[in-house]
């Protein structure tokens, strides 16, 4: 008798999203029949201030009643906010949070699961096919890579993709020590993950750049800096014990 497949998870946080929401949520509901998977919805509302949650919850509502909840913020506080409050209130023995922009295709989850095993408890989408994306992005994403595998040693390719998988359990471990909000929260929580030792696995997956990005670049480029060295210096004083 084979084993009974895990439960799934997938947190979603969004942030003024009211524009495009409808056409990624529709690829996940799509997917999610085809598959059949035991699957909950946890879509996260950073704050939004237009119909972000009233076209999710009538589309949700409408083609998987039952099978989701919607979490609100009561204020904007950042992506890194909206992916610890899911993460933490998700129930599946595996735990994914997706970007909204569907810039990593729902359909990389097959990917994902082929490789699940009980050795590795986080799995993290690698970019290896990429298309055209703005030459700053670029260079930018890159760099960041670099200086937080310098900086932090975290040992991984790719560290802002926003397609990751988690056990329930690293989760519960991981993210209530988490400690920034904002974009840098990423490589925040994979050094937590070092720190503990989990064991980390990345997945090689199709990614496209996707337009209206609400990363503004070249501030980044100084906030997520410092942020490496915030990271370092929090582990100095304990908070990631």
């Amino acid at each position: 008798m084979s084993a009974k497949p895990p439960s799934l998870s997938i947190v979603i946080p969004v942030y003024n999203e009211e524009r495009r929401i409808t056409v990624f949520l529709q690829s996940v509901i799509d997917y999610l029949l085809r598959k059949k998977f035991s699957c909950e919805i946890v879509v996260v509302d950073d704050g939004s201030r237009d119909r972000t949650i009233a076209v999710t919850e009538s589309l949700l509502n409408e083609k998987l009643p039952g099978t989701y909840r919607i979490l609100k913020l009561p204020t904007n506080r950042g992506k890194g906010a909206a992916v610890r409050e899911g993460m933490l209130q998700a129930k599946g023995d595996y735990i994914f949070f997706l970007d909204a922009d569907g810039s990593t295709s729902i359909q990389e989850i097959d990917s994902f699961m082929s490789k699940i095993s009980p050795g590795i408890d986080i799995y993290i989408a690698t970019r290896t096919i990429k298309h055209k994306a703005p030459q700053k992005r670029k260079i930018f994403g890159y760099g960041y890579i670099f200086l937080a595998n310098l900086l932090l040693g975290l040992r991984v390719v790719d560290i802002t993709c926003g397609f990751k998988c988690y056990s329930r359990e690293s989760a519960r471990k991981i993210f209530p020590l988490q400690a920034l909000n904002n974009w840098s929260f990423d490589a925040e929580d994979i050094f937590i993950a070092r720190k503990h030792g989990y064991e980390i696995m990345g997945i090689p997956v199709h990614w496209q750049h996707v337009g209206e990005s609400k990363v503004k670049v070249f501030k980044n480029i100084i906030v997520c800096a410092v942020d490496l060295f915030k990271i370092r210096y929090n582990n100095a004083k304990g908070l990631y014990s």
